[in-house]
């Protein structure tokens, strides 16, 4: 699910960030780009690096992935935010929500520490609360980190899977050991 990444993103350990900060959607916005358009949401994010707004924007808006599995029939699935909302999504970023921290504060911790964040947080101070379907938004987003968070998860428990063949020498006793601290049998 998750791929190479240009224009800023890399690997980092096991969680994808994006110009430093965790990202949640498998790829950065260049790929979700409106075909045919020179200018769009996913293009004008790109162009800003701001992954704050990707993360919550890929949170907020599940039919987002349509258009990375329906490039000709996008328009179907998918229609951007109004004018109104657009304002909204970026004056929430900046509202403190939660123990004096902004929502874009939250959604730039990796998953399994915004979850309790984004569950406990004050929402409702946000107009994009209102506008965006309240509680209802907050369980589509909360959904979907989880599921970053599992994703990220997962991708750990691979790694470690990786590693679990490495066969570690101590030069000082010149006996290898595995990564888990058994001997390696001699040969």
């Amino acid at each position: 699910m998750y791929g190479a990444f240009r224009a800023g993103a890399e690997w980092i350990g096991i969680m994808t960030t994006w110009h430093g900060i965790s990202m949640y959607a498998p790829l950065t916005p260049e790929h979700y780009a409106i075909p045919g358009t020179q200018r769009c949401v996913f293009r004008i994010m790109q162009e800003h690096g701001d992954t704050q707004a990707w993360n919550l924007y890929w949170l907020s808006k599940p039919e987002t992935d349509y258009l990375l599995s329906q490039r000709d029939g996008w328009f179907h699935h998918y229609h951007s935010l109004s004018e109104q909302q657009t304002l909204a999504f970026y004056t929430a970023l900046d509202t403190e929500v939660i123990n004096r921290l902004t929502l874009a504060s939250v959604l730039g911790l990796p998953p399994r520490e915004a979850i309790p964040l984004l569950q406990a947080a004050q929402l409702d101070k946000t107009r994009f609360y209102a506008i965006y379907g309240g509680e209802s938004w907050r369980q589509t987003m909360l959904g979907r980190l989880f599921v970053a968070a599992r994703v990220a998860d997962d991708r750990h428990r691979a790694a470690d899977a990786a590693d679990a063949d490495v066969v570690w020498i101590d030069f000082h006793t010149r006996h290898p050991t595995l990564k888990n601290g058994t001997r390696h049998p001699r040969r």
